[in-house]
């Protein structure tokens, strides 16, 4: 049974470092301050200010490098099977004073193989564990096959890799799709994998829409350089297609891949943002 991977620490990038610039910004204040001022002494608070922001900052950086490592050292457990007991609940909690309506939490989670799992969607400063934080968010219902890869710290699980598959006999339609997407993939897999351009040109179908522009077959180099990066090739190695209505679709951060059918066979069609990349 093919499951989609919707996140995998492995494969996922630390993207909060847009943070460290309000430490540099109080340290910019704090030299203005010096040269311009008689007295240093609202400089030397701002440094101050800037120093604990900085340690701060470098916990959730701390955390995301602990949780590649715990990946990689494969200190983790994994639990698979049928997801149940699937909840989403909102907490509605007042704004500040003077702000107008409510601020709303999301909290949800799952039981797979007998371990629950529960999060605030979205939030985990370091993007380390999945917190369904894409927009829109995954739709984590009962009757899901699963497997989910996780670490246990403290009180919490946190989820390093999801997998998710479609429920017990939704695929059985599907397997002549299966059987005859298959030889094409293998070729378009080994291709991306080994670098060899020619002959994922041949498996893509033109024109090609890429940003904003609808490419011919003569300007796949564009296409090639701009999505096939190095770790989207090795992802594409050992990825697992899932079905998808009448189409599979790929999943290697920091982009979706999809094939349609034609008369030519199966062929890389188009692409899109992975909300979990």
């Amino acid at each position: 049974m093919m499951m989609q991977t919707v996140f995998d620490i492995a494969n996922t990038r630390y993207e909060e470092w847009v943070f460290f610039a309000i430490p540099l910004a109080l340290v910019a204040l704090a030299a203005i301050g010096r040269w311009r001022s008689k007295t240093q002494r609202w400089s030397k608070v701002l440094l101050v200010f800037a120093a604990l922001t900085f340690l701060v900052m470098l916990i959730p950086l701390w955390d995301y490098h602990a949780m590649k490592g715990v990946m990689a050292d494969g200190d983790v457990k994994v639990a698979e099977g049928i997801v149940s007991d699937a909840w989403t609940r909102e907490h509605r909690e007042a704004r500040s004073r003077g702000d107008i309506g409510y601020r709303y939490r999301t909290w949800e989670g799952f039981t797979v193989g007998g371990v629950t799992f529960g999060y605030w969607r979205g939030f985990q400063p370091s993007g380390a564990s999945f917190t369904n934080r894409g927009k829109p968010p995954v739709a984590i219902e009962n009757g899901l096959r699963a497997r989910v890869t996780y670490h246990e710290q403290w009180d919490d699980k946190r989820i390093l890799k999801l997998e998710l598959g479609p429920a017990a006999g939704a695929s059985g339609s599907a397997g002549g799709a299966v059987v005859s997407f298959a030889p094409d993939w293998t070729r378009f897999a080994t291709a991306a994998a080994t670098g060899d351009a020619a002959t994922v040109k041949a498996l893509t179908r033109f024109p090609f829409l890429f940003e904003s522009r609808e490419l011919t077959a003569d300007r796949f180099d564009s296409i090639w350089m701009g999505l096939f990066t190095p770790a989207v090739r090795e992802c594409m190695g050992r990825a697992q297609p899932q079905p998808e209505e009448t189409r599979f679709v790929v999943f290697c951060a920091p982009y979706v891949f999809y094939f349609d059918q034609g008369a030519e066979g199966w062929r890389f069609s188009e692409f899109t943002a992975d909300p979990e990349g």
